[in-house]
């Protein structure tokens, strides 16, 4: 009777500590020039007569969002607004209240983006787009929390025709909906779109993937676009033996649209939302088809790599995160059926080994990537084919050891499932120690050989499990095929049934 006399009595406590937001976004018929209206309800702890809120002025590499800010009403005349760029604040003064209520208008800050804008909020009369770190600001006491903080959100979209496609990474064709989860790896890892955006859909183990796509793009066909996708998906959680989230979304928009041949080539960036991802391209007439499958691929992967595979130390580990993620790129588009052997070893020379050769700053130390990857392409694309060259060495490696019974397959989905214990991430001395317990020997030499002082990797014919070959009579390594490729092909995926975990035999 005591205990529950002591758990009513905290009850109160418990409520008051629950961090709770009620939004409304409003719909005008010129929205490229009124912008979206966002009206925010918060309930404070206590009285005051002010409240600070928090709304980043530099997202995922775009600067200066707060001039995408304005318009702002309290809900009486008392209520003023301050904006503080260097400190991503906005300060509400209002009267000496517990609840504090007013709108915003989040608007582009220019008629058109350029093709690498891509992070900027989108808002025109036709669709808008935006990341939902830059359409939702929150109590700053909330983003300022020293523990990662939960949230609940109620969402309402207000004011638009019914036939208005309305879309995000939590619902779809809703007009009220409620968010509960994490600020920063969820709340604020989430696109929001609406207007003209198409809307496809199909299911795996009965949870819905959307893909949500706007334009008229050039070589691509939907239904070819819809059958790559099922079919990366399909393969990567089969692979990892994961189900997936309980819905997910790919969006896929277009940034510039030129019609003619006045840019050759193509311009795609994607990035991992929470609940699936986003491509940006360009749409010429250059479109490549098979730039748009890798990037599937790519982006998808990072649910685990990066995503479920956490890593502790960001720029640092991204010759894992990036490297290891490319070259299950590749790898599981092989498995899927989408390469032959064949093409797999043309596309791995020429996009990774290639490529690796040609980059200007391939022998720079892993420590570098982290003061230039945002600032120089040539260090932003070198842990991607230094960690996939590194991740096939590897991989070599472990069928090798065993007897073609185990892969770094084996070791990959090991790391996951350790991973996903609380408070564990991804560290460089994590994965050398289990990558240990699959070769019985320790590769801590060749890591930071190779990885972090970035030496060449001299990748030989007796490195490479039986049916590749090296040719190094060229600069550029070649690899290359030695025996029958369904074979090959069987031995390298190690199509067998997965093995036990090394580490916990």
């Amino acid at each position: 009777m005591k205990l529950l006399l002591f758990v009513f009595c905290l009850l109160p406590l418990l409520a008051g500590a629950q961090h709770r937001v009620a939004y409304q976004v409003h719909y005008a018929p010129h929205m490229s020039t009124e912008g979206l209206r966002v009206q925010v309800s918060v309930r404070t702890p206590k009285a005051e007569d002010s409240t600070y809120f928090h709304f980043a002025n530099e997202v995922w590499g775009e600067r200066d969002l707060l001039r995408c800010l304005g318009g702002f009403a309290g809900e009486g005349p008392s209520y003023r607004f301050r904006v503080v760029p260097d400190s991503n604040r906005i300060v509400v003064y209002h009267p000496r209240i517990r609840t504090v209520r007013f709108s915003y208008r989040v608007r582009q800050d220019a008629p058109e983006y350029t093709r690498d804008q891509v992070n900027r909020p989108r808002v025109t009369d036709t669709y808008f787009h935006v990341l939902g770190e830059s359409l939702f600001m929150v109590p700053d006491a909330l983003a300022a929390s020293p523990t990662p903080p939960d949230m609940t959100a109620i969402i309402r979209w207000v004011g638009f025709p019914k036939d208005y496609v309305l879309h995000n990474t939590f619902a779809s064709g809703v007009r009220e909906q409620t968010f509960r989860g994490k600020l920063w790896t969820e709340f604020y890892r989430s696109l929001y779109v609406g207007g003209d955006y198409r809307l496809q859909q199909f299911s795996y183990q009965n949870r819905p993937v959307y893909v949500a796509l706007r334009g008229q793009w050039q070589n691509y066909e939907e239904s070819r676009l819809l059958q790559t996708i099922q079919q990366a998906l399909t393969a990567q959680r089969d692979f990892w033996q994961d189900a997936g989230p309980a819905r997910y979304t790919v969006f896929l928009s277009p940034t510039v649209t030129l019609l003619d041949s006045a840019w050759r080539g193509q311009s795609m960036r994607g990035e991992g939302l929470y609940q699936g991802f986003k491509l940006q391209s360009t749409n010429t007439p250059f479109n490549n088809w098979d730039l748009l499958r890798y990037m599937c691929n790519h982006e998808m992967l990072h649910d685990w790599i990066g995503g479920q595979i956490t890593a502790a130390h960001e720029e640092l580990n991204y010759w894992f995160t990036e490297g290891f993620t490319d070259y299950y790129a590749y790898k599981n588009r092989l498995r899927s059926g989408e390469l032959s052997m064949e093409n797999w070893v043309k596309t791995f020379n020429e996009d990774v080994i290639q490529r690796l050769y040609k980059n200007p700053e391939r022998n720079q130390p892993n420590y570098l990537i982290k003061d230039n990857y945002w600032k120089n392409s040539s260090f932003g694309k070198l842990p991607y084919r230094r960690g996939a060259l590194f991740a096939f060495w590897l991989d070599n490696q472990i069928l090798k050891a065993t007897g073609y019974t185990r892969s770094l397959d084996d070791l990959m989905r090991e790391l996951r499932q350790s991973c996903l214990q609380p408070g564990q991430k991804f560290t460089d001395e994590r994965f050398l120690v289990l990558a240990q317990t699959y070769l019985h020997e320790d590769i801590s030499y060749e890591f930071q050989k190779y990885i972090l002082t970035g030496a060449d990797l001299p990748l030989t014919s007796p490195d490479l499990m039986e049916g590749f070959a090296v040719d190094n009579s060229q600069p550029v390594p070649v690899l290359k095929l030695t025996g029958e490729s369904t074979a090959l092909r069987e031995r390298y995926l190690n199509t067998k049934p997965a093995a036990k975990p090394v580490a916990q035999k």
